[in-house]
Parts: structure tokens; C-alpha cells; sequence
């Protein structure tokens, strides 16, 4: 509590330093007025700063998007797909004991 009666105390009296008047200007005026390219000039570098690396990095977006694009358009061959019918038949021929062992194997689990 004591802190902030404290910053309450400053901040009141910054104020009122500031509005006492000088020459039928305010204390704020005066340093305003002095200060005031020096800040813009700042701002506008600053501002500079930011659209360029806006720039830089939308370009290095558009970049790396373009990059991610394959130029090339994947095909499959004719020869590689399998779109061959595949045959139901067995490979080889199963007994009927064989048959009987499978569906009794098949049943049990």
C-alpha cells in the first residue's frame, strides 16, 4: 500500500510539474516542442524497420510456398499400378482335411 501511495505521489506531481506555464506555454509544450522531431524521425524508422521486415518476410513465405509445390506431376506407370485383377483361387490346391483343420482351427478361436 505504501508503494503505490508512493507512484500515486510522483505521478501527481510529474503532473502537475508539467502543466505549470512558461512563457504562456505549459512545461509539457516546451519539452514537446524540443523533442518532437527527434521522435518522429524515431517513428519513422521505426516504422521503416517493420515494413521492411514485413516485406522480407512475406517474401520468404512466397518463397518457401513456391518451393513446396513439386514442378513435376506424379504419375503412376501402367506397368506399376495395380490395377491387375488379383485372382481369388488359391495358389495351391488345399485338401479337404487341410479344409476341415482350417475351419475347425477358424471355429476353436
Amino acid at each position: 500500500m505504501k508503494t503505490f501511495l508512493k507512484f500515486f505521489g510522483i505521478f501527481l506531481s510529474t503532473i502537475l510539474f508539467l502543466s505549470i506555464e512558461v512563457k504562456d506555454e505549459t512545461i509539457f509544450s516546451h519539452i514537446y516542442s524540443g523533442i518532437s522531431p527527434a521522435t518522429k524521425m524515431v517513428q519513422h524508422s521505426v516504422e521503416q524497420f517493420f515494413d521492411s521486415s514485413l516485406n522480407n518476410t512475406h517474401r520468404y513465405s512466397k518463397k518457401l510456398f513456391e518451393n513446396s509445390v513439386p514442378k513435376l506431376k506424379d504419375s503412376v506407370k501402367s506397368k506399376m499400378s495395380s490395377s491387375k485383377k488379383i485372382s481369388t483361387q488359391p495358389q495351391e490346391d488345399i485338401l479337404i482335411n487341410e479344409k476341415q483343420e482350417l475351419d475347425d482351427l477358424i471355429k476353436s478361436n
